[in-house]
C-alpha cells in the first residue's frame, strides 16, 4: 500500500494473476511522461526513450526534407510503453524513418501534407512497433 502524505489517499496493489508470474517478482512502474524536442542534424535525431509515455516534438517548422528517428530504449522502459510522435509538413508530405538503433530500421511513419502529423510507436519489450 502506498499512502499519499498530504491528502491520506492510499492506494493498494494488487499482484497480477497470471500463472506465469506466480514465483516471480513483479516490479510495479508508475507511470511517467516526458516531452523530448530533439534538434534534427543532417534531418535526422536520437532519442532515449526513458518513461513510459514519451512525446518526441519534431518542431514547430515544417519539415525540409525525410527525417530519420532513432529510438533507443532506455533499461527502465516496459512492453507496451509508447512515443508520440509529432511534426509538421508544409506543402509537401514528408515521412519520418523510425530505427531502434543505427543498424535496425523499425519502418516509416508517413507524412501528410499541410498539416501537422502525430504517430504511435509502442515498445514489444525487443522491438518498436508502428502503430499509426
Amino acid at each position: 500500500m502506498w499512502l499519499d502524505k498530504e491528502t491520506n489517499a492510499s492506494y493498494n496493489f494488487t499482484a497480477p494473476k497470471i500463472a506465469g508470474n506466480a514465483n516471480e517478482q513483479v516490479n510495479v512502474m508508475f507511470p511517467t511522461v516526458a516531452v523530448k524536442s530533439p534538434t534534427l542534424s543532417s534531418n535526422a535525431a536520437t532519442v532515449e526513450i526513458e518513461c513510459a509515455k514519451t512525446i518526441v516534438d519534431l518542431g514547430a517548422d515544417n519539415l525540409a526534407a525525410a527525417a530519420t528517428l532513432t529510438l533507443t530504449p532506455g533499461e527502465n522502459i516496459q512492453p507496451g510503453d509508447e512515443v508520440l510522435v509529432k511534426w509538421s509538413n508544409g506543402g509537401t508530405k514528408y515521412d519520418v524513418t523510425v530505427k531502434k538503433d543505427a543498424a535496425t530500421t523499425v519502418g516509416t511513419l508517413v507524412g501528410v501534407a499541410n498539416t501537422t502529423v502525430t504517430k504511435r510507436v509502442v515498445w514489444s519489450g525487443s522491438a518498436w512497433l508502428i502503430v499509426s
